[in-house]
């Protein structure tokens, strides 16, 4: 049986869509076979899952909620990833510009300028702190995997550091900050529920900046050339080293912003515990979206989902939380795999594109 798509879409495209699909499929069948091991029924897990994630107003907001920092991210790491610039550190990036933007709306007080204020630094100590390994990268050659990795563990434990003696609340006297001033936070959109203007942001600001970016300027032809020959790209007149240095600091930048946007729309306060993994998660988002950002929205709320009615499928049915790491995990493989899968079943006629 050959099975091919009726859409008037690129042919990139297609195999993109094919490839999550097979990612996706993949995960949940293993996943289903872990349900059935631990005596569960994969199906009622799955409706769990979905109940937990979307079944009322409240529910769908608290979605949104944790989509918005891992759209944020996986936005920013779309970016790098389009020119194989394996930024690894979005973690750290996204606790420096929290920890900076905390620390401004802090000092700053009332004022009706500390919100933007607060974002911008946040911004800024996000692009700064990714700026060292882009630097690295791109005039010294030095592989900014390892660099990006080990960075993520010098701005948590620094960070660890200020809240515990320097900017220990003075309140509470527990390692974390002190509360942001309330011009500092992000308004409710919807009473009773957490969706704060960060979704707004998320979705309607940096998705279409970002998409604009990487799909109709030059600059996105760019990271693209780049990603798939460094060499022609060269040739071609392209400038290698900065490209791929703007990659990797508007990646840190759009982490940093999500680091902030934590803070002043959930946390109020900057904590040590502030991110599950956000940057990490990121990553698989990304992949999973093929770097595309469109791809990388649908993929961003699927593991907030995910993550969410994780918590109601485990009250249900007695199952550790510790299924979301597994599903991220064999996500991460398959959607490796998915290329060579999907050309094995062009090979075997399933598919044709």
């Amino acid at each position: 049986m050959e099975l091919k798509l009726p859409l008037s879409l690129s042919k990139g495209t297609i195999r993109s869509l094919y490839k999550a699909g097979i990612s996706i499929g993949f995960a949940l069948l293993l996943t289903s076979i872990l349900f059935l091991l631990t005596g569960a029924n994969p199906f009622l897990a799955f409706y769990y899952i979905f109940a937990g994630a979307f079944g009322n107003i409240s529910l769908a907001a608290e979605t949104l909620v944790r989509t918005t920092p891992i759209l944020l991210v996986s936005l920013g790491l779309a970016i790098s990833f389009r020119c194989k610039v394996w930024n690894i550190g979005a973690e750290g990036q996204l606790y420096m510009g929290a920890m900076l933007g905390t620390i401004t709306a802090v000092a700053l007080g009332n004022t009706p300028l500390t919100l933007i204020i607060s974002l911008f630094v946040s911004i800024v100590g996000g692009l700064l702190w990714a700026s060292v390994p882009a630097f690295m990268r791109a005039r010294l050659g030095i592989n900014e995997v390892i660099t990006t990795f080990l960075m993520n563990y010098v701005s948590i434990y620094l960070i660890q550091w200020l809240l515990a003696f320097p900017f220990r609340s003075p309140d509470t006297l527990f390692p974390e900050s002190a509360q942001i001033p309330s011009s500092a936070v992000l308004p409710v959109l919807v009473p009773y529920t957490r969706l704060h203007l960060g979704v707004v942001i998320a979705l309607f600001v940096a998705l279409p900046l970002v998409h604009f970016l990487m799909m109709r300027t030059t600059f996105g032809y760019k990271l693209k050339a780049v990603g798939e020959n460094p060499e022609a790209a060269k040739y071609g007149g392209i400038n290698v080293g900065r490209t791929m240095l703007l990659a990797l600091i508007i990646s840190g930048a759009l982490a940093g912003l999500a680091g902030f946007v934590e803070v002043s729309g959930i946390q109020f306060r900057m904590r040590p515990s502030l991110s599950p993994g956000y940057g990490y998660t990121g990553i698989v988002v990304a992949l999973l979206g093929q770097n595309n950002p469109l791809g990388v929205a649908l993929a961003s709320i699927f593991l907030a989902a995910i993550f969410n009615g994780s918590t109601t499928m485990s009250r249900a049915l007695n199952q550790p939380q510790g299924v979301v790491d597994f599903i991220q995990g064999v996500l991460v493989i398959f959607v490796l795999a998915s290329e060579y899968i999907l050309r094995y079943l062009e090979k075997k006629g399933v598919v044709k594109i």
